[in-house]
């Protein structure tokens, strides 16, 4: 099995080439089933979860089976959205935004923020939760945005609340240790979801599936090392094509990049905030990380962009992670020399 097929929405990661309602298909209510051979079909369905076009995709023999399992999968998912979502004002997120502390968080609240912080931790505030405030005030400006002389002193005041020591964890409470602090959990929630939908779809059974949720993926493929996935990483130059090809198994994808949401004309001021600075970085387009859970990979997909090509050879090595990355101009591409790369270019460094 090298199942391929192609996924033309949010242009993070797209599934390698092929067309998916090809000979022997059908698409009704949401559902699509595709006839991959006599005894094996690809069962899809794809809802909005997260603010963004979420697909799960299962390889079975038995149709009806991998239906159950996908509706397991969702539920799962919205179990745990509904518990870290800072978009809902009812979630224990938006109450810690809300109030600065949280008490008796949520196990799920308390095990994802305890990963963000390790996760802060290691790559030394590279990755950081507590960039709301900044993050906020640029989703609000009208765009595309100017960075004249009063904005620079907004965005200076927002950076004053931002770093993830001055949150406090335990069990019992979380504590956001200045005011007007704020947390967005976007850039690691949206992995764990997708594991958790992975885990639900493994206890249903399932052998063979990957979960896309807008650029973070994790795939599962048995234990048959010639059974795997194609997955297809867009050119940042021209979102409609892909630069490059992966090949997953039994692994997590996650792919950030500076040409989907952006706030300044010149894409230099987009949805990704360097902790240290307050703006964006500015090294590279897209960054693109490999390993074994999703949330992993989500997290150091966006920590990644605020590290030099030195430094994130480095932290994805400590990490045993593989990576892909493109200049800024797009241009120039790299890569680790263990990336599973199918086609496409990068220079291994």
């Amino acid at each position: 099995m090298s199942a391929t097929h192609r996924i033309a929405r949010r242009p993070f990661l797209k599934l390698a080439a092929g067309g998916l309602l090809a000979a022997g298909a059908a698409a009704t209510g949401g559902w699509v089933l595709v006839n991959r051979s006599r005894n094996l079909f690809q069962v899809r369905h794809e809802r909005t979860l997260m603010q963004t076009s979420v697909s799960v995709n299962v390889l079975a023999a038995d149709t009806e089976a991998a239906r159950h399992a996908i509706a397991q999968a969702y539920a799962r998912m919205d179990t745990v959205v509904s518990v870290l979502s800072r978009f809902d004002a009812k979630s224990a997120v938006s109450r810690l935004n809300r109030e600065g502390r949280l008490d008796g968080p949520p196990p799920l609240v308390h095990q994802v923020l305890d990963r963000a912080l390790e996760i802060s931790t290691r790559t030394d505030g590279d990755f950081d939760i507590t960039v709301a405030p900044v993050l906020d005030y640029f989703l609000a400006q009208p765009r595309p945005l100017v960075l004249d002389p009063a904005t620079r002193d907004a965005v200076a005041r927002r950076e004053a609340l931002v770093g993830y020591k001055s949150i406090f964890l335990t069990k019992d409470a979380v504590v956001l240790n200045r005011a007007g602090m704020a947390v967005t959990l976007d850039g690691i929630a949206k992995g764990f979801v997708v594991d958790q939908g992975i885990a639900a779809l493994r206890a249903a059974g399932i052998e063979y599936a990957l979960i896309d949720a807008g650029g973070d993926l994790r795939a599962i493929a048995g234990g048959d090392p010639g059974r795997y996935w194609n997955v297809g990483i867009v050119d940042p130059l021209q979102d409609s094509r892909l630069a490059a090809v992966l090949r997953l198994r039994n692994a997590a994808l996650s792919t950030s990049g500076n040409y989907q949401v952006f706030f300044s004309a010149d894409r230099r001021l987009f949805h990704i905030i360097n902790p240290h600075t307050g703006y964006s970085p500015d090294d590279y387009s897209s960054v693109t990380v490999m390993a074994e859970e999703t949330m992993e990979t989500d997290a150091m997909s966006v920590a990644g962009f605020s590290m030099p090509l030195p430094r994130l050879k480095q932290v994805m090595a400590e990490r045993r992670q593989e990576w892909l990355v493109f200049s800024f101009d797009g241009k120039a591409r790299w890569r680790s020399k263990g990336l599973p790369l199918v086609s496409g270019a990068a220079d291994v460094v």
